[in-house]
This record gives structure tokens, C-alpha cells and sequence, in this order.
């Protein structure tokens, strides 16, 4: 297993041959057709990205292999131990019903514009987005399924995409500070080469706030203007 830490444009870590490529296999045949219709489709002006609809969105939508590997995900990794060469020390947990996480594609031509993720839980108000952890699961791929990293400055990263990859990266939010201040601005710009699918599980890290915060991001917020340089 090798792990390969980032610091700019802000904290994250890629963890290669996280787990057993013969499970990962199974949950990318597992995945239903496109034309599904439990999948719900992003608004094509900001993303083509396929994820779980709000009413398929639970573990009993979920193919029974891809939930094993959320599972393994939940289970085995825990981010904090990871990000404290950052400096970063939240204590987080994993939301085992995968609200918003769990199976995801991008089609072929399709995108994911640049975008912050919501800051709160969409079913647990006191709960802070903290860190998205992104399993690559496609074995067939190249450069257009990487992850682009922006800081909502100038500078930006590319994370790439490959097999049984563990991609993470710590949210930015209203109750978090780092020694250089960033906005997590993340996405998969450019399209999709023809022919090919990009397949993900993800699971999101959380905290637990005493009580509901204020002026906070309840849904994902797109930004077409980022600066590359």
C-alpha cells in the first residue's frame, strides 16, 4: 500500500491498492445501467454526474457489492490518522448510510464542474462535512477521470485517477482553519473520453456540532470562473 500526501492546493492524501481488487471488480459489474431509475442526473449545465436519487439514496438501493466496499471503506480508514502530519485534528465518523456518497458515475462526454460540497448533513443538521474519501473502482481509464484541486485562488492540483485508489481530501468549512487559507474546490471539468465510464464509491467523514450552525452550505455549490494559471 503506498500513500502519497499533498499539501497544495490544500491537505490531501491518494492511497494505492486500498483493497481487494477482486471485490472492487464486482461492485463496478454491479453498478445498473444508465438508464436506471433510481439514478438521478446533475443539471447538465453544471455536471452530467449520475448518483443515487434522494429516494433511492440509502443501503437497500445499493448492489450488495458496492456495499461491501462502502463498508470496507467505513470500517478500515479513518482519515484522522492520516491528515495529523497536516496539523489537522478533528475527530470525524463515517455516515453508514452514505447520504449522498455511495455509487457514482460519469458517463461518457460527461463532466463535474468545479464545486464545494455542502457544508452540513442533508439529514443531520449538526453535522459538518469533513473529509470526502473517493475509491476509484473503473480499471479501464486515463487523464480524464482525475481529479482537479483548486484553493479558490490560483492555485490548483491534479489528483489522479487509477484503480483500487483511495483519493481524500479535507473539506474546507465555517468551523475549520488551516495554516493556509483555501476553499475546497474539486471537480472533473473536462469530459469523459468516449467509450468509457467513470465509476466511484464514495464515503464522506463528518463532525458533530452541539447545535446547528448558521450560514451554512445545504447544497453543492458550482463556480464556472476559477482561475488556472
Amino acid at each position: 500500500m503506498k500513500i502519497t500526501k499533498l499539501d497544495k492546493p490544500y491537505p490531501a492524501i491518494a492511497i494505492d491498492d486500498f483493497m481487494s481488487p477482486a471485490l472492487l471488480r464486482a461492485a463496478a459489474n454491479s453498478y445498473p445501467n444508465s438508464d436506471w431509475d433510481g439514478w438521478y442526473t446533475y443539471d447538465g449545465n453544471t455536471s452530467s454526474n449520475m448518483a443515487l436519487k434522494m429516494i433511492t439514496r440509502d443501503r437497500q438501493s445499493t448492489t450488495t457489492p458496492a456495499l461491501a466496499v462502502l463498508d470496507y471503506i467505513a470500517t478500515h480508514f479513518d482519515p484522522s490518522e492520516h491528515f495529523k502530519d497536516f496539523g489537522i485534528d478533528v475527530d470525524v465518523f463515517p455516515d453508514f448510510e452514505y447520504y449522498g456518497a455511495g455509487m457514482h458515475i460519469l458517463p461518457e462526454n460527461g463532466f463535474l464542474g468545479m464545486h464545494l460540497d455542502t457544508d452540513i448533513h442533508g439529514g443531520n443538521k449538526n453535522w459538518t462535512r469533513e473529509y470526502s474519501a473517493v475509491l476509484c473502482i473503473s480499471e479501464e481509464y486515463d487523464s480524464s477521470f482525475d481529479l482537479i484541486l483548486h484553493d479558490g485562488n490560483k492555485t490548483h492540483g491534479r489528483v489522479p485517477y487509477k484503480f483500487n485508489r483511495l483519493n481524500v481530501f479535507k473539506c474546507s468549512n465555517a468551523t475549520f482553519t488551516y495554516k493556509h487559507e483555501y476553499e475546497s474546490w474539486h471537480g472533473i471539468p473536462e469530459p469523459i473520453t468516449s467509450g468509457m465510464l467513470r465509476k466511484t464509491l464514495p464515503v464522506f467523514y463528518w463532525s458533530k456540532n452541539e447545535a446547528p450552525k448558521g450560514g451554512r452550505r445545504t447544497r453543492a455549490y458550482f463556480k464556472d470562473d476559477l482561475k488556472f494559471e
